[in-house]
């Protein structure tokens, strides 16, 4: 908003929520997070500043919870997996910067999400837009893009996200399935993302019988 309310010879719309929504970093973090369009949010992934197996990205309020939410199940249960988190506030930055003004620097990109690495990126829009972007960075089809994918009813936020493949169950599972392929986590990995598949159905099963999202849900918080 800054950055909005002081640019001038332009048009910004803005798009504002009618809920209360979660604050992931203070304000200088914020700051520095915005300025840049996408980061690695250390504290939130396993791998440090080392490189990592695997990478869990995410764009868009929603798609933030819920990939926190597969951060958490993955330090949980699998804690020697080496995850980078990357949260990204301007989708354009994963465009070349020959292509987008906003472009992050091929130097940058390979920070963030490597060369070889596979990374399940969750979305709160159609797919096929990140695909678009992705055009020209190196292997762009090790990219798992989750998003929007015209699913949907009335019913619950957990059931509308599990119609399109988004819940933190599904966001994990993707993850475990490239990670199955590596030595060190194969066998581990293939039985938790059974068992994220089984409680992600218990999960549905019993929303619809009571018309409401479970609690371990609605009142999920990041741990500390």
């Amino acid at each position: 908003m800054e950055r909005l309310l002081d640019e001038t010879g332009k048009i910004n719309a803005v798009v504002a929520g009618k809920h209360d929504a979660a604050q992931w970093l203070d304000l200088d973090a914020a700051r520095e997070h915005c300025r840049a369009g996408a980061s690695a949010w250390t504290w939130a992934g396993t791998a440090g500043d080392g490189p990592a197996e695997a990478v869990l990205a995410c764009a868009g309020g929603i798609p933030t919870v819920e990939s926190l939410a597969a951060a958490d199940l993955l330090r949980r249960d699998l804690p020697d997996a080496r995850i980078r988190f990357v949260n990204i506030v301007d989708l354009c930055a994963l465009a070349p910067p020959d292509r987008h003004p906003h472009g992050m620097s091929p130097e940058r990109f390979h920070d963030l999400f490597g060369e070889d690495t596979p990374v399940v990126l969750d979305f709160h829009g159609y797919p096929s837009a990140v695909h678009q972007l992705l055009h020209g960075r190196p292997r762009p089809d090790r990219f798992h893009v989750r998003g929007y994918v015209e699913e949907g009813t009335t019913t619950t936020p957990y059931d509308l996200l599990a119609l399109n493949g988004t819940t933190r169950h599904d966001l994990a599972r993707t993850l475990l399935h490239h990670l199955d392929r590596t030595d060190r986590h194969a066998g581990r990995a293939r039985t938790l993302a059974e068992h994220y598949a089984r409680h992600r159905e218990e999960l549905r099963r019993e929303l619809r019988r009571t018309g409401e999202d479970p609690i371990e849900i609605t009142e999920w918080r990041w741990p500390g």
